[in-house]
């Protein structure tokens, strides 16, 4: 059976919709690729909603955020095989998940992009930057470019049939 890594994501946007939070991964391999919403695996017994807030605090250095909404349904993407052998060469056990399934979350950040610090975890990110929701679906890696032009569609920050 296949199997999907629960998983939260979080979309930060400013209070009139008009622009979205990125965040450049530490990882320079990916090249143009860098940059991506906050996002990570959910632990054993824990809510999407306590597993987003932690995510964020890992990851951003903060997790108090105003939830605006959230999708109705999970949203799935399958890894590419060059992602799995990566993920595989670096311990995961093989065959574990084929992707990642996410709830995702649109939120404010209430204490402003000053609250965002990258020195409480081993750093994922180093830098973050307001961008067009059709920019940010252009940044991420092309295997996530889907599940984000839906998501966003969903919280009605880009139209069904924008371009990705």
């Amino acid at each position: 059976m296949e199997k999907y890594r629960p998983n939260v994501c979080v979309v930060i946007t400013d209070p009139e919709r008009e622009q979205v939070l990125v965040f450049r991964r530490v990882d320079v391999a990916l090249g143009p690729h860098r940059w991506q919403f906050p996002q990570g695996g959910l632990n054993p017994a824990e809510s999407p909603e306590e597993g987003m807030r932690r995510e964020l605090a890992e990851e951003i250095g903060t997790g108090r955020v105003e939830i605006l909404n959230r999708t109705r349904n999970p949203l799935r993407y399958t890894y590419p095989p060059d992602v799995m052998a990566k993920l595989e060469n670096e311990g995961f056990e093989k065959g574990r998940f084929i992707g990642q399934e996410q709830h995702w979350f649109l939120a404010l950040l209430p204490m402003g992009t000053e609250a965002i610090h990258f020195n409480n975890h081993i750093a994922e990110f180093d830098g973050w930057e307001w961008v067009t929701p059709a920019e940010a679906v252009a940044r991420v890696v092309p295997f996530k470019q889907e599940v984000y032009q839906l998501a966003l569609t969903e919280f009605g920050l880009l139209s069904a049939d924008s371009p990705e």
